[in-house]
């Protein structure tokens, strides 16, 4: 999977979950929660973030990349250093 493609569904994750929060908080607020209004405000957040990203593609990317690189300073990793891993290079014609 491309990595921009990545930050695409990250992006509609990010928006759908946004929104279906406050609709969420609305519905707590109320006498009766239901579940479907939640699950529509979800859709439309993500819609709405998809919409936002053929736009601007490049500042939603420019944000998540930041964001991962605010969370791997704050998290601590016990993941192998970058010249200690073997990067397997293929040459020559595909092999379908």
């Amino acid at each position: 999977m491309d990595v921009s493609q990545f930050g695409f569904w990250i992006a509609i994750l990010f928006g759908g979950v946004i929104i279906a929060s406050l609709s969420a908080y609305q519905q707590y607020g109320s006498d009766e929660f239901r579940v479907k209004p939640v699950i529509r405000d979800f859709c439309i957040g993500a819609f709405l973030t998809a919409t936002v990203y053929m736009f601007i593609p490049d500042t939603i990317q420019e944000l998540i990349s930041s964001s991962q690189s605010t969370m791997a300073s704050i998290l601590p990793t016990s993941s192998p250093s970058p010249s200690s891993v073997d990067i397997e290079l293929h040459t020559g014609p595909a092999r379908f």
